[in-house]
Formats: structure tokens, C-alpha cells, sequence
């Protein structure tokens, strides 16, 4: 036989020791997958946690923003005449689209007018509830 002659094996492809995963390489496989899994869930369920505390957060703050705009609308920084008594009487109540209660908090009124009275709009997720978010702002009165 020359070498340019090649060597023809009856039968086929060879089969090798090495042709798949045995059972016990899958369970190992599995269980390494399961021990990762269990480290993992953890910060998965944290995560949902924090969003939706951060949704709960989101939603204060647009709450709280559109309160003090209406009062920013209700006592306009022009030359309308704004008493400090009328900025007092404002009062919060409970949202009817989210369920939140606002509260209105009123600092005390200039000792000279023209002047500004801060208020602050505090959102909770009920009375007595921790205060999710506070937002100020200050109004211009004239009379007291």
C-alpha cells in the first residue's frame, strides 16, 4: 500500500468515550443552577420591593406638585390682594385617584405686608401614617 492510499474503517464514525453528559453531570448541573438561583432571589425580590416603594414615592410627589400648584393658582403672586387669613383656611383632604391624604402646614404670617407665608403640603398614605413626601412653597400676601 502507498501512502496516498488511506485506511477505510468498516462500520462508520468511531464512537468516543466522551459522546454526551452523563446523569450524574446533569444533576451536579442542576444543582449548581439551583445554589445560584437561591442567591439571586433575594435581590430580585428586593428589587420589587424598592419599585414599587419608589411608584408609592412617585406618586406622593406628583400628588404634593399638583396641590401646591392649585394653591399657586388660588393666590397668584400678582397684584390681587391675598390676606394671610384666606391662605390659612386652605385645608388638604384624601386624593380620590390614589387614596393618599394630604395635609396642608401654614408657617406664621409676616409681621410686615407685604410679606410671604410658607406653606407646606405633607402626603401620607393615611392619617397618623408616615409622612411620605413634604413640598413648600411660599405665597404673597398683602393684609393680614
Amino acid at each position: 500500500m502507498g501512502t496516498s492510499q488511506k485506511r477505510q474503517h468498516g462500520g462508520g464514525a468511531r464512537r468516543t468515550a466522551d459522546g454526551g453528559f452523563s446523569l450524574v453531570e446533569v444533576v451536579v448541573a442542576m444543582l449548581l443552577l439551583m445554589v445560584i438561583s437561591l442567591a439571586v432571589v433575594p435581590l430580585l425580590i428586593t428589587a420589587t420591593a424598592s419599585s414599587a416603594d419608589n411608584r408609592d414615592l412617585a406618586t406622593a410627589n406628583a400628588l404634593a406638585n399638583a396641590e401646591i400648584a392649585e394653591i399657586r393658582a388660588r393666590f397668584p403672586d400678582s397684584s390681587t390682594t391675598t390676606s394671610c387669613g384666606s391662605v390659612l383656611a386652605s385645608a388638604g383632604g384624601v386624593d380620590a385617584s390614589t387614596g393618599l391624604t394630604t395635609a396642608y402646614g401654614f408657617g406664621a404670617c409676616p409681621a410686615q405686608y407685604p410679606g410671604t407665608v410658607t406653606v407646606t403640603v405633607t402626603v401620607r398614605e393615611e392619617p397618623g401614617s408616615p409622612v411620605l413626601t413634604s413640598v413648600p412653597t411660599k405665597i404673597l400676601v398683602s393684609t393680614s
